[in-house]
């Protein structure tokens, strides 16, 4: 009967960092021979992921495991792109095939988990971490450009509103690349962007104020200490505030939002407030509401009919990318 094989703290250490896996090429330079690794996985103290990848804690589930199994495959140098890579940077994604990027030169396989692509521009010149990651940047753009504007806006402004990136950092990056799919559309829409903190925000500025010309309000700043509103009126006494379903559930935000509407009114400052189906569905009763509010606080301008305000409901998205 063979004596336990127990690898070095070394190795154990490595593993641990790793989400408890190991590549073949670790296992060997940590002194471990390629008997030794068919050993351990025999007496199932080790289970073989994929060529050259083991899992020391068999068992053990997680994206960070999957990530990690996908890099160690690919080899080094490599580096996770992608929505994983945005995971990673902290950002609230959903991960389904594993993106890897290896040098241009090399000629790599992908599997039905992982895709493997070849790095053009230098993404490999900036990993980061012990994990290697492409720069937030790089993935917030790779990502981005593929999406519906709308969740384009979404990603950008939840990775400006963490500080993942900048939207200057954005801009630079789209700017640098030889190759930009739908550029002049990321460009404006990341102009878009600033002060911006959500979809629901992007879409009342593109769907509300600008299809009908209303003045572009500022945005999250305070009309009271401690306070921020959505959108600010300035000069015009106005805020109006926008309640996404993720932010406004509970009952404590509830009365927070009472108490700061109350506080703006005793102030003279009138407070509208939209939901997320008000915005989406109904832009155009918005856009005359607020019109409405503006012109009885001295606005000169004209409300601009949209294409829409001719008909009973908006007509529906015809494609991907509207500016």
């Amino acid at each position: 009967m063979h004596k336990r094989l127990t690898p070095d703290a070394r190795l154990r250490d490595l593993a641990a960092a790793q989400c408890g896996l190991i590549s073949a090429e670790q296992a060997l330079m940590l002194g471990l021979s390629r008997e030794s690794v068919r050993r351990l996985v025999r007496q199932s103290h080790w289970t073989r992921l994929s060529r050259g990848v083991y899992d020391t804690t068999p068992g053990a589930e997680g994206i960070n495991k999957r990530i990690w199994a996908a890099a160690l495959r690919a080899g080094d140098p490599c580096a996770v792109g992608g929505e994983a890579a945005l995971l990673l940077y902290g950002l609230d994604r959903r991960v389904g095939r594993i993106v890897i990027w290896t040098p241009d030169e090399r000629h790599p396989r992908s599997a039905p988990e992982v895709h493997l692509r070849r790095d053009h521009i230098g993404r490999l010149a900036q990993r980061r971490d012990l994990l290697p990651r492409i720069r937030a940047e790089d993935a917030v753009i790779d990502v981005a450009e593929h999406l519906r504007i709308e969740d384009a806006a979404g990603l950008i402004s939840e990775a400006v509103r963490r500080r993942v990136v900048t939207l200057r950092s954005l801009r630079r990056t789209v700017n640098g690349r030889a190759r930009v799919r739908n550029r002049k559309l990321l460009l404006a829409l990341i102009a878009d962007l600033e002060g911006i903190e959500s979809t629901l925000e992007y879409v009342y500025r593109r769907d509300v104020e600008r299809a009908h010309g209303l003045p572009k309000g500022a945005r999250q700043r305070s009309a009271s200490r401690g306070t921020r509103s959505d959108v600010l009126y300035d000069g015009f006494a106005l805020l109006v505030e926008l309640d996404g379903k993720a932010g406004h559930v509970d009952f404590e935000s509830g009365f927070r939002d009472m108490h700061r509407d109350n506080v703006h009114a005793l102030a003279a400052w009138t407070t509208l407030r939209y939901g997320s189906i008000d915005v989406r569905a109904n832009p155009c009763l918005v856009a005359r509401q607020v019109a409405s509010a503006l012109s009885a606080r001295g606005w000169s301008g004209t409300l601009t009919p949209c294409p829409s305000c001719r008909h009973d409901r908006r007509r529906p998205q015809t494609g991907p990318w509207r500016p």
